[in-house]
């Protein structure tokens, strides 16, 4: 099993082709964009892998989210984003995850992981070395220093992200001091 993350997938919404320009351009229009964004994801993700989504994973009907979302391989945990208060209310659209979260903290193989849709400037035991892990930016840079990253599709370019290759990659910034004067 492997575990993934992923956020802004944006599944439905018409407007993020011509919004982010670098990731999604290519797309003839969403219906392609929704079903090209599938294959991609289900040829990384095995159906017992754990993926965590942290927000805006479409911006469409409750049903067709739902619909795109169980045809998706892998176990889902969602960090809910700004646009998913709609379809949070929706049981199937729920039922899609195994967990729903405003924000979530986890000890991933010894590394303390904190997610959360939005950036968090000084987020929990930043100063002690955790990962900032946060979607919403869409890869627009935000200037905060420590380990911080963007791990939305349009940031990343890549459907789903390997949690092992990001806390590997992450491992080489220096963290945030809690304390520092500077």
């Amino acid at each position: 099993m492997k575990t993934f993350i992923t956020s802004d997938t944006h599944w439905g919404h018409t407007n993020i082709i011509k919004f982010c320009t670098d990731t999604r351009s290519h797309f003839t229009d969403v219906d392609h964009m929704n079903s090209e964004m599938i294959r991609m994801w289900n040829e990384i993700v095995e159906p017992d892998d754990l993926v965590y989504h942290l927000g805006d994973v479409a911006f469409c009907q409750a049903s067709q989210a739902t619909k795109i979302m169980n045809s998706l391989n892998g176990r889902k945990i969602l960090v809910k984003g700004n646009h998913d208060s709609k379809l949070v209310k929706d049981a199937g659209f729920r039922g899609c995850f195994e967990e729903i979260h405003d924000y979530l903290e986890v000890n991933y193989n010894g590394q303390k992981l904190v997610m959360c849709h939005y950036p968090i400037f000084d987020h929990n035991q930043a100063g002690r070395g955790s990962i900032m892990l946060h979607g919403h930016r869409h890869g627009n840079p935000h200037n905060i220093p420590g380990r911080i990253m963007d791990v939305g599709f349009d940031s990343t370019k890549s459907m789903v992200t390997n949690l092992d290759d990001i806390v590997l990659k992450m491992q080489n910034v220096t963290h945030m001091y809690h304390h520092d004067n500077k």
